[in-house]
């Protein structure tokens, strides 16, 4: 049965460029899947044609900081939120357009600059367990993983730059742009910033325990062998301070943000890796069966019980 197509007001539309060939199962199109594994990951992965020393196509890739948004003049970004104002993302379930910046790469700026336009291809992934199978091949990853194609340009206008700065920030750390003191106009002006407006997207993920084993004589071969997963997450570590401001405390909402993203980061990687339910039934015929070989080989090799 062929990829289903998803409404472009619910989603990304399945292309031949975006759509998910493999373990389709573990596809997703809607905009809230891909955006909210960009709005988890610090880093994203750039990737786009450039030419080297001679002239010649040559396909590059960088790793950059990226934050999705929509700019809108009419709806500035708060500069003071309340805690119940999201000061790390807008809202995900929605077209949205993503913004790159680490001084934008020399030389990704170059070719954009040149072109005026650059179609990129942006990637974004998030490892949330190590799956450990009774054979080399079963062997897997917990993941989430987003791929976007776009069109990427130069933020000229100030107001936009600025509303891409604050995004950039609140990602890293949120609420910290209006912990900090602002920008001044001469560090923005030097800020390169990249509108990549969004043509396609998928994502894909794996959060699953092992799975049902693929043949119960195999498991039952020997029983010395750990299968499971091994969480994997994130975790941001007691701060260090930079010595300019020696005996300053740490930021009530710095305080906060560590403790919750640990906690979320943990909780996530943890729940990925528990057996689904509707094989968790099968799992059980699976352990009677395994037992059931395990104690007939004994029988068979003559060793008493």
């Amino acid at each position: 049965m062929g990829a289903q197509k998803i409404p472009s007001e619910e989603g990304y539309a399945q292309t031949p460029l975006n759509t998910i060939k493999v373990y389709k199962h573990r596809a997703a199109y809607d905009y809230h899947t891909v955006h909210s594994i960009f709005a988890s990951t610090l880093v994203s992965h750039v990737s786009f044609i450039s030419t080297d020393e001679d002239g010649d196509p040559t396909p590059m890739n960088l790793p950059l900081t990226a934050v999705l948004g929509h700019y809108d003049p009419s709806h500035p970004l708060p500069e003071h939120p309340t805690p119940q104002v999201s000061a790390y993302h807008q809202d995900l379930n929605r077209p949205l357009d993503l913004y790159l910046h680490g001084n934008v790469a020399m030389m990704l700026r170059r070719a954009v600059h040149k072109n005026g336009v650059m179609k990129v291809c942006i990637t974004s992934t998030k490892v949330d367990g190590v799956v450990l199978n009774f054979t080399p091949n079963g062997h897997s990853l917990n993941y989430r993983s987003a791929v976007i194609h776009g069109t990427a340009e130069l933020v000229s206008l100030p107001e936009e730059k600025r509303f891409a700065m604050h995004l950039l920030t609140n990602h890293m750390i949120p609420h910290r742009w209006q912990n900090t003191n602002p920008i001044t106009p001469a560090a923005l002006k030097s800020v390169q910033v990249l509108r990549v407006t969004i043509n396609s997207a998928s994502a894909k993920v794996r959060a699953k325990n092992m799975g049902l084993a693929d043949s119960c004589e195999i498991a039952a071969q020997r029983d010395d062998i750990y299968t499971g997963v091994f969480p994997l997450y994130e975790t941001l570590g007691e701060p260090v301070e930079s010595g300019y401001a020696p005996g300053r405390p740490v930021q009530k909402h710095l305080e906060e943000w560590r403790e919750r993203r640990n906690a979320e980061e943990k909780g996530y990687a943890v729940r990925a890796a528990e057996n689904e339910p509707e094989e968790a039934e099968t799992i059980v015929e699976h352990v009677k069966k395994i037992g059931e070989i395990t104690r007939q080989k004994i029988v068979d090799e003559g060793v008493s019980v």
